[in-house]
């Protein structure tokens, strides 16, 4: 599947004149609230280079022309951006590419300010700028009516005095993020990796495009329709990591529950980063690993006892001999759900230096309080500390569902039963 449109829907911006009409209030009005918009861009040290106030040029067409897009949005049939559904995003991909062409080359930098113009006039939009290429800009258009249907993702790039557009199918389109590097090669001198999220928040898609020798248009080098598989919230980051120019992906994803560990409602949870670095046949999954913080070290540190592996739990102690201590507490082996739960930890704070654990043993349950510290710069369990007495915050039995008496106070001794009425005899 080619998720880019026919080479109509691609072009060069002529920077020209817009179309008059006769809403000019409504357009001064616009003018007005986005240099309002504008001045919070251009505030002094706001950008290195120096940037001179933008106003978009006939603001009163922007009026008609957001009235359009949104009929035609509403009027729209299934989830396709394709056909005749189109033309609605195809409207909005031209006000932006006016706006973006407006500020010139040097001025891509206020680019954002163009994302606040378009979305106050009722439409849904998302607009990125490379900061380090500031010449790239990304303009995600998405239906504002029907929270289905697919995106439309405009690619903005300057050739020589012209700017480019080129339109691309999303089936999200939520959060798009986007890098541009030089490759230095003849076939292909520029890539543009974009990523972007569904709506249910479960899959990042993923998107490696490059850049024809003639600078006109990009062509699709590698692209999954089923994207990257996450579970809940997630973070997308573009970074180099080894300082050759050339971006790797870092996935942050919400690691999948371990049935034999229970975290209480409120704990930080637990994240895995994936690390996704460009190979010759494209981008390509290198390293997965849990984000480290005591709750994964936790967590991890009872996954191995579960798996019988005394040796790498030991690794995560701060005193390694102790391994010794939690073989004899039955803590190896121990694989009945929910036989680790986390009660509660530190407040106030997404990394816990402390966590109250039951643990549900082989013949009885106990509350331990888990100490973290540093160790070699990684978390480590540092101690362990029997808990069942009534000085546990939030203190409830392991063995028992009734709460703890405070100490020094007894039970009540039940009322004597009245003693019974004696009688004379006879008849009353």
């Amino acid at each position: 599947m080619n998720p880019t449109f026919p080479p109509s829907a691609t072009g060069a911006t002529a920077i020209g004149p817009w179309w008059r009409d006769a809403l000019a209030p409504a357009g001064r009005f616009v003018t007005l609230a986005l240099a309002a918009i504008l001045s919070l861009f251009t505030a002094t040290g706001a950008f290195a280079q120096t940037v001179k106030p933008w106003v978009p040029p006939q603001s009163d067409s922007l009026v008609v022309w957001a009235a359009e897009a949104k009929a035609r949005f509403m009027a729209n049939k299934g989830d396709s951006a394709a056909g005749p559904n189109y033309r609605a995003y195809e409207i909005v991909g031209e006000m932006g590419r006016r706006l973006i062409g407006s500020l010139g080359r040097n001025g891509m930098v206020q680019a954002h300010a163009v994302e606040v113009m378009l979305d106050s006039l009722g439409l849904d939009t998302d607009v990125r700028v490379d900061a380090r290429h500031p010449t790239f800009a990304l303009l995600m258009v998405r239906d504002p009516y029907h929270l289905s249907a697919h995106a439309v993702g405009f690619l903005l790039w300057w050739r020589d005095r012209d700017l480019r557009e080129q339109a691309i199918d999303f089936s999200g389109g939520f959060d798009p993020q986007f890098r541009t590097w030089w490759t230095g090669h003849e076939d292909a001198p520029w890539e543009w990796g974009i990523t972007d999220r569904t709506r249910d928040q479960e899959h990042v898609g993923f998107m490696l495009l490059q850049l024809v020798p003639s600078g006109t248009y990009w062509r699709v080098r590698q692209y999954n329709p089923e994207g990257i598989s996450v579970t809940g919230s997630s973070t997308v980051a573009w970074t180099d990591l080894n300082g050759d120019e050339k971006p790797e992906l870092l996935v942050f994803a919400r690691a999948r529950p371990d049935s034999t560990v229970i975290p209480c409602r409120d704990c930080p949870r637990v994240y895995d980063q994936l690390t996704f670095v460009e190979r010759p046949i494209g981008f390509m999954l290198m390293d997965n690993r849990p984000v480290p913080s005591p709750m994964s070290v936790f967590t991890r540190f009872a996954r191995l006892l579960i798996d019988g592996n005394r040796a790498d739990a030991s690794r995560l102690l701060t005193d390694p001999r102790r391994i010794d201590e939690a073989v004899a507490l039955g803590w190896l082996g121990l694989k009945k759900p929910g036989a680790w739960r986390i009660l509660y930890c530190e407040g106030n704070t997404a990394w816990p230096q402390w966590l109250m654990v039951r643990i549900h043993g082989t013949h009885r349950t106990h509350d331990y309080k888990v100490d973290f510290d540093t160790a070699g710069g990684r978390w480590a369990i540092a101690n362990w500390e029997l808990r069942d007495d009534a000085t546990t915050p939030g203190y409830l039995p392991p063995d028992s569902a009734a709460v703890k008496k405070p100490a020094g106070t007894t039970a009540p001794k039940p009322a004597p039963k009245p003693a019974p009425k004696k009688t004379t005899g006879g008849k009353s």
